[in-house]
């Protein structure tokens, strides 16, 4: 009781301050409003991000696209998928109605997460359908460089791989995903889109591999590969962010490696992946569980 009192008096305190916010115009006050989700975001208080979300939407300072998008993060971090999935369709409903660019970015937000709960569960049918959906009407708003209109296409080419599809290689959803990212890199040079397209790497190569597609694996692994490699010359890089992706692309290409039956290159490719100190993390262990059962 004391802890739901605390949450409905800081949801009132969110809202007031916002509103005691004189003499901005409305486009300023939800930019506040932006940044008190973000706050919670960031604090990991999934709770209260689900009380604020709902009172700034009433308040007027937070749209539908956007208040839903926050619900189904939220829920979906306190592993309430159903609930999860409904709010990021309401979010996606909305935005499709919506004419306000700003919600464009909680629309893809909200695609590319649902996406990647329908692809896990297996509903491959119904995510590529979703997926292209969003894609289409995120690039005839010009909202089609984002990480998460990215997601979208990586979301697609697997369920492309999973289904066996024989499509044209400019169709594929990896090859786009990997064509823009290199764009993105080629044309910003900043390290948020250095960083996005590594991450749209691995994923891909994950992907790959999860469909036994050993040979696209090995592909994408070698541009991931190169790709870090430009990344580890920029100045003031984080060393344990080369450790992980460095460690990530190891036991990808090793697995890729196994796959086609490479196993010498494979072990040996193993061997670099357990000289990181990403090899001794939780997810470097399950990674070197999943290639050590391979083929059995």
């Amino acid at each position: 009781m004391k802890q739901k009192k605390s949450l409905i008096l800081a949801t009132i305190v969110a809202v007031l301050l916002i509103t005691a916010c004189g003499g901005l115009s409305t486009k300023e006050l939800k930019q506040e409003a932006d940044k008190e989700m973000e706050a919670l975001y960031k604090a990991k208080d999934y709770k209260r991000i689900l009380i604020v979300a709902d009172s700034l939407e009433k308040a007027g300072y937070l749209s539908t696209v956007k208040s839903y998008y926050w619900r189904g993060y939220a829920y979906d971090r306190m592993k309430q998928k159903e609930q999860a999935e409904q709010c990021w369709k309401v979010s996606m409903e909305a935005g499709e109605k919506s004419e306000d660019q700003d919600d464009n970015i909680a629309y893809a937000k909200s695609a590319s997460r649902l996406a990647n709960l329908l692809c896990i569960r297996g509903n491959y049918e119904e995510t590529k359908k979703l997926s292209q959906a969003a894609i289409e009407r995120l690039e005839a708003q010009k909202c089609d460089t984002t990480s998460d209109y990215l997601n979208l296409l990586i979301y697609i080419g697997c369920c492309q791989s999973v289904l066996a599809e024989q499509i044209d290689t400019k169709k594929n959803g990896f090859y786009r995903a990997y064509d823009k990212h290199m764009e993105n890199v080629s044309k910003k040079h900043t390290d948020g889109a250095y960083k996005d397209a590594i991450a749209g790497l691995i994923n891909i190569a994950y992907f790959c591999v999860k469909a036994k597609e050993y040979e696209d694996a090995l592909y994408y692994t070698r541009h991931f590969g190169e790709l870090l490699g430009e990344y580890e010359m920029r100045p003031g890089v984080n060393e344990e962010y080369i450790d992980r992706q460095l460690g990530r692309y190891d036991i990808y290409k090793a697995q890729a490696l196994k796959g086609i039956g490479k196993n010498q290159e494979a072990a040996e490719t193993y061997d670099a992946f357990q000289a990181t100190k990403f090899s001794k993390s939780s997810e470097g262990q399950q990674l070197a569980e999943y290639y050590l059962n391979m083929n059995l």
